[in-house]
């Protein structure tokens, strides 16, 4: 579940709505936000220019609503501790590899959370257009 326009806490996953898909990332602080994107503007139509970066959560934004995630009991227990979820983050910057199926922006918030690559969005997706769950 996501809540909208709360304020965010150390190692929260985050995500703002970009129409016709969500972009997620790990927040830090509001100068820090680590998430899959393309480094620059002019890299946006290629994804193969994806990295992990960290920007400022007005950057991430991009003048979209802030979605914060909140998370069912089961999903506290198997969450990693917000100092573990941004150490993770982290360490991960400037690594390449996006794929939209199989490691976008939400398979990397919720590797960096659980440990576990998924993605809600493909899963729906999916599901849609296979039949797949």
């Amino acid at each position: 579940m996501w809540e909208k326009n709360k304020k965010p806490s150390f190692g929260d996953q985050i995500r703002v709505n970009r129409g016709f898909y969500s972009h997620h990332g790990i927040y830090a602080d509001d100068s820090c936000v680590i998430h899959f994107a393309p480094p620059t503007k002019t890299d946006t139509l290629d994804p193969s220019t994806a990295r992990i970066i960290q920007t400022s959560l007005e950057e991430f934004l991009k003048g979209g609503c802030l979605e914060v995630r909140t998370y069912t009991e089961e999903e506290q227990k198997e969450r990693k501790a917000p100092q573990d979820i941004v150490n993770y983050a982290l360490s991960r910057l400037g690594e390449g590899g996006y794929d939209l199926v199989s490691n976008n922006c939400e398979h990397f918030s919720n590797e960096c959370a659980f440990g576990k690559k998924t993605s809600n969005q493909v899963k729906d997706v999916l599901s849609v257009l296979f039949g797949v769950k």
